[in-house]
């Protein structure tokens, strides 16, 4: 059982309600495939399950001969129960400083962060989330800088009726407009095509909300459509990436819907000078939790 505050509410001879935490995070991890084949595990992985706890690892710096190659950064990851609400907060961060793939994309830091807070059993079911800290430092593409329209409050504020960010008209209305920076759907170029945000079936019988903290981009090298570039003798680069995800409990049986929260910075895919892809700066967050039982 996850460690808990002793004045969380119990009912009659019910234990106290439980949480299991679960959180992921890692600086960079790759699949090239050309010049040379060379297959890049999750650097920095830090992952938390179970009982919350805390946990940190240094990114020592990396080269991949001159294709790929960071200079350090960090990922941490911490789940306790909250001291300001009833329920329990997961921090997850990735750092990484000094990116360069290719000397054609460079960052002088990357940082991802995603803050969510559980409610306790009884008092709902859909997490507060946070993106605060989240963004880029002097990001560029071919030596020019990269200009970002953020919006680290797609997600708005929780309900308190509980509501699902997947049912929330604001949030939706948000999306949309990001959709249509990607119109009209039946012209886009193949490299954006499946890039596009939507809220669809996850085919497990939840459903999916596919987004991105970047509203749009401005660069004068490369094509840009909403959070994606395309560069010519390059890639495509995908900034910002979100996915949430809801999967069904059962209420009947205690047991909480799920929301997993899934942030990728960079998601970089070349085809020219190099082939292969690249993932920079990863976060996944989860957790959910039941109302415990009897004695």
């Amino acid at each position: 059982m996850s460690a808990l505050p002793d004045d969380l509410p119990m009912v009659g001879s019910a234990r106290k309600p439980i949480h299991k935490y679960d959180a992921a995070a890692d600086v960079l991890s790759a699949d090239i495939e050309q010049p040379l084949r060379e297959k890049i595990r999750p650097q920095a992985q830090v992952i938390l399950h179970g009982d919350g706890h805390y946990q940190f690892r240094q990114a020592e710096p990396f080269r991949l001969e001159g294709i790929l190659s960071y200079k350090g950064g960090y990922t941490q990851v911490a789940g306790r129960p909250s001291t300001k609400i009833e329920g329990f907060t997961t921090l997850t961060t990735s750092v990484i400083e000094g990116l360069n793939v290719l000397d054609v994309v460079t960052a002088d830091r990357v940082v991802a962060q995603i803050s969510t807070t559980h409610p306790v059993y009884g008092k709902g079911q859909v997490p507060s989330v946070t993106f605060l800290g989240t963004r880029f430092d002097n990001l560029r593409i071919d030596g020019r800088p990269v200009e970002l329209d953020f919006n680290r409050d797609l997600l708005g504020p929780r309900h308190d009726d509980d509501r699902s960010y997947l049912d929330d008209a604001d949030v939706s209305r948000r999306i949309v407009e990001q959709q249509g920076r990607f119109s009209p759907a039946n012209q886009l170029p193949e490299w954006a095509a499946g890039e596009v945000p939507s809220i669809a079936s996850d085919g497990n019988g939840g459903r999916r909300l596919r987004c991105s903290v970047v509203n749009s981009i401005q660069s004068s090298s490369g094509v840009p459509l909403g959070h994606v570039i395309h560069v010519p003798h390059f890639g495509r680069i995908v900034l910002g990436d979100l996915t949430v995800t809801q999967t069904y409990g059962d209420p009947a049986a205690g047991i909480y819907d799920k929301y997993r929260f899934r942030l990728t910075m960079l998601k970089i895919k070349m085809g020219c000078l190099a082939e292969g892809g690249i993932s920079v700066v990863a976060l996944d967050s989860n957790g959910g939790g039941s109302k415990g039982g009897g004695n």
